[in-house]
């Protein structure tokens, strides 16, 4: 015969652990994007269109002139397509040029002078996120990896990020987003594509994360403004990313 003071201790026992379970911390990944978002677009403007002009330069002999602001949002080879294409390359000669010039254009940015600067907040909220087990840091940009990490690191936030996605097999934010969620869903066993939050500021960072059912923080650091971002469909904006209760609540 069962004791029934014991079964009923082995029932109380399973639904404690259930309870503890289902109280369990559930893990965020949060993609950071870098120009604007981490780092002030304002000051390294100049760095960013030396890049492409000192590139576009010396592997075809083109002298353009870059308004990074104009292609805030885009990423790298996609910025490089439409310059080319705007100067009179065919889709064949695009083809050709293009792994030259984002070769180019990475080594020019490794090797020159930055005036790179944090945003406001962002040491600050990074340092807070990465004391948490609940978060899993990481990076998702426009840049090239090689340009990417050149800024963390010159910045001193490269040691905050465990995960990285990059533009260079990418002609399409939205297509980075996407794959870079389906790998944190695997990796991180997360419940939902919202586990993950792009953080960018952008309209087109928004449409990335959208795209890929993110969730989408929007911070106005960049060139565009609340009222702006607040017509792009973010989960939530927020002025810059100093860690206060209503950015750290929608985390």
């Amino acid at each position: 015969m069962i004791d029934s003071s014991s079964s009923t201790h082995i029932t109380i026992q399973k639904s404690k652990a259930c309870n503890q379970m289902q109280n369990l911390p559930e893990t965020h990944v949060i993609l950071f994007d870098i120009d604007g978002t981490l780092i002030s677009s304002h000051m390294s403007e100049l760095d960013e269109s030396k890049r492409y002009t000192d590139a576009f330069r010396e592997v075809t002999g083109l002298e353009v002139t870059v308004d990074p602001s104009r292609f805030a949002g885009m990423v790298d080879p996609q910025i490089c397509k439409i310059i080319l294409a705007e100067n009179g390359f065919s889709s064949a000669l695009v083809a050709s040029y293009l792994p030259r010039v984002l070769a180019k254009m990475a080594e020019a940015y490794r090797d020159m002078p930055k005036q790179l600067e944090l945003n406001r907040g962002v040491k600050a909220l990074l340092e807070l996120l990465s004391r948490s087990t609940n978060y899993v840091l990481g990076i998702l940009t426009g840049n090239l990896s090689v340009i990417a990490r050149e800024k963390l690191i010159a910045t001193g936030i490269h040691p905050y990020f465990k995960e990285g996605f990059y533009a260079d097999d990418y002609d399409d934010r939205n297509r980075l987003a996407q794959d870079a969620v389906t790998i944190c869903l695997s990796k991180y066993s997360l419940l939902n594509t919202r586990d993950v939050i792009i953080v960018g500021d952008t309209p087109l960072d928004v449409k990335a994360a959208r795209a890929a059912n993110a969730t989408a923080i929007a911070v106005a650091s960049g060139v565009y403004s609340m009222h702006t971002l607040a017509q792009s469909g973010a989960t939530r904006i927020v002025r810059d990313l100093t860690p206060t209760n209503e950015l750290l609540s929608a985390i």
